[in-house]
């Protein structure tokens, strides 16, 4: 019988490494069961590692967010797929009180001198549906945003929705990039185009409003950023030029921002009471936006969006009075009109 030997010295050193690998995420783990999953030593790295790993063998499908062709990420939370697919249509009662709602403020803010505007930026799908997976089809025959925009122009509404697919399909067609592959979000030259469609339409009633042109800023690049789809996926291999645009005018706008209720609220002002006041309504897709409009109004308060919660709390009109009102939401949150509380 062969006689047992005891493990030799570099067999206890491997064993070791290995049980001080195996620890090393516990080195700052709290133990709280309410914290335990979120500071996991390493946490992030390793979730980098996987999900770049499963772009590398062609995985397309990850938690909130799928890669379509040519390596587009396109968001699939927020029901946004059932939005593309155009399966979660209006009902007639939707559209009916959707507006009598928007018909109710838009009449009282008329009377009041009050110009009312309702903006809504396309879902990435609407301008670039070709980049969608091919597995993933249009089931339904009509948009929801062209339901609505139908709907109101049969039954002559008052309110006015500025509709900005035309715009950019066209500037589209002449080979111009308007939302980035790996962002939610249009990028710098789709922010200029909505600029100018915006003021435009307000000038109508505001004449004063003095908008600029895009050629009034200068495009910069800034390059190989991790944009929000990618960075919500976890990959790092995914990154792509980040675009910002800077004046080619002195600006005259002062900003300054609160946090009030869980919410960002932003601030503008100018030293020229000829220009309108504004109160307006955004969400992510106005980040950018902000900085252009502030060079518009005499003053005007920005009130960051939350979906729920007073999401449609109009009350910063009644306090303020202002001579324009804008409210703007993405396409894929045009289900909220359904909850507008007139105020």
């Amino acid at each position: 019988m062969r006689k047992a030997t005891s493990p030799s010295w570099y067999t206890w050193i491997i064993i070791a490494t290995f049980f001080s690998i195996l620890i090393i995420p516990l080195r700052k783990l709290n133990f709280d069961p309410h914290q335990i999953e979120s500071n996991f030593y390493g946490r992030e790295r390793l979730i980098s590692w996987a999900a770049d790993f499963r772009a590398l063998i062609g995985d397309r499908i990850y938690p909130k967010a799928i890669i379509g062709e040519e390596n587009w990420l396109f968001l699939t939370a927020e029901k946004s797929i059932d939005d593309y697919q155009r399966v979660i249509p209006l009902t007639e009662d939707e559209l009916a009180r959707i507006q009598k709602n928007l018909d109710a403020v838009a009449t009282d803010y008329a009377e009041k001198g009050i110009n009312f505007l309702i903006v809504i930026p396309p879902s990435k799908h609407s301008i670039y549906p070709e980049y969608m997976p091919k597995e993933i089809s249009v089931m339904g025959g009509t948009s929801r945003l062209d339901q609505l925009l139908t709907y109101l122009d049969a039954h002559n509404s008052p309110t006015k929705i500025l509709d900005l697919r035309p715009v950019l399909l066209n500037a589209k067609e002449e080979g111009q990039q308007l939302y980035y592959k790996t962002d939610t979000h249009w990028n710098e030259y789709g922010v200029l185009l909505a600029y100018e469609e915006i003021t435009t339409t307000l000038a109508h009633e505001n004449p004063q409003v003095s908008s600029h042109s895009p050629s009034d800023y200068q495009v910069y690049v800034i390059k190989n950023a991790s944009l929000d789809i990618a960075q919500n996926m976890g990959i790092t291999t995914f990154k792509e030029d980040k675009l910002g645009a800077k004046p080619l005018f002195q600006p005259l706008a002062n900003f300054h921002e609160i946090r009030a209720g869980g919410r960002k609220i932003t601030f503008s002002a100018i030293k020229n009471e000829e220009l309108p006041s504004a109160v307006v309504y955004y969400d992510s897709f106005f980040f950018r936006m902000i900085p252009l409009l502030g060079e518009d109004f005499s003053n005007a308060i920005y009130i960051q969006n939350y979906l729920g919660g007073g999401l449609w709390n109009l009350n910063w009109v009644t306090e303020n009075n202002p001579d324009i009102v804008i409210v703007e939401f993405t396409e894929r949150y045009i289900h909220d009109l359904d909850i507008l509380v007139h105020r």
